[in-house]
């Protein structure tokens, strides 16, 4: 692990850590570097970030080791408490620790990253310290395997299973009025760390993809943005289908959306649609996506008022 950076701050033993969400991925696959020493493919990913509030944690330090947690059954939040008490040389120290989260678990919103970050953050200042971004990634995927890059406050191309920012895009994000959907809501959502990994035969197709998602952020081009979030989630197809996605793709493309993007490692879709689109003028849309057996779960926004970051 790289140095930690750290922020002196007011340490009180008790603190408050918050952490934001994301609808999914606008891109997810693999990046290979432009290194003679390193070739090999590195899985990365863009999220889509949104508003509304993701986790709150509440910590207070505590003498020993156990990291006492609510509700039960948190283990990545508590594994990401006692990873950020080590870290900061108070390995005789544990604590006490609330969560609170909206977000759904299992369809592949951010709902663990959410937690841990929230959690990670709540600890470092009950000890007097502000971490910065680099660490807090390193910490999170320490403590899930795999991580989304909520703790960075712009767009990132991220490495998810290294905890490390491999291209940064900038603080633009597309304006789109999203329908936000779930394929499979009988299904109880997906075992992230269990989907399999894109194989190195799809390098021409992700390097491809990388490129025009890199010009898109550099244009502030939505409508490429919408075009990558469809191929990438068309490519994600080969190695872990999403139920009914070619009705969806076809249902949005009759309803005139920009393009589709999905949770690459869950069952949640999107409808992407031109920002100055009115949501009551796509209520009919509403019924077709029950008819295909999926739940729709509400319009949202992105774009410029989005926060990626949450302290």
């Amino acid at each position: 692990m790289d140095s930690p950076q750290r922020t002196p701050v007011s340490g009180t033993g008790l603190a408050i850590g918050r952490a934001g969400r994301h609808h999914g991925e606008i891109l997810q696959g693999l990046w290979w570097p432009q290194s003679d020493v390193c070739t090999d493919p590195v899985p990365c990913l863009v999220t889509l970030p949104v508003p509304g509030a993701g986790s709150e944690a509440r910590f207070r330090l505590a003498a020993g080791r156990q990291i006492e947690v609510q509700p039960a059954g948190k283990a990545k939040a508590a594994r990401a408490a006692r990873l950020a008490l080590d870290a900061l040389g108070a390995t005789a120290t544990s604590g006490v620790l609330r969560l609170r989260s909206p977000i759904p678990t299992g369809l592949g919103m951010g709902s663990s990253t959410s937690d841990v970050l929230a959690t990670l953050r709540a600890v470092c200042l009950a000890c007097g310290t502000q971490a910065d971004a680099v660490l807090l990634a390193q910490l999170a995927v320490r403590a899930e395997v795999a991580s989304d890059p909520l703790m960075f406050d712009s767009v990132v191309l991220f490495a998810q299973r290294e905890g490390r920012v491999l291209e940064h895009w900038g603080h633009w994000i597309p304006e789109f009025l999203v329908l936000s959907i779930d394929t499979d809501p009988r299904s109880g959502g997906r075992d992230t760390l269990a989907l399999p990994l894109p194989g190195d035969d799809m390098r021409g197709h992700y390097t491809e993809l990388v490129q025009q998602a890199r010009a898109a952020f550099q244009a502030h081009d939505a409508t490429g943005i919408a075009t990558v979030a469809t191929r990438s989630a068309e490519l994600h197809q080969i190695t872990a289908p999403m139920r009914g996605f070619n009705s969806l793709c076809a249902l949005a493309t009759a309803a005139d959306a920009l393009g589709v993007q999905i949770s690459h490692s869950g069952t949640i879709a999107g409808m992407l649609f031109h920002p100055k689109t009115a949501a009551e003028d796509l209520t009919p849309l509403i019924s077709r996506v029950q008819a295909l057996e999926m739940a729709p779960l509400g319009f949202f926004r992105t774009g410029r008022d989005t926060c990626c970051d949450s302290a």
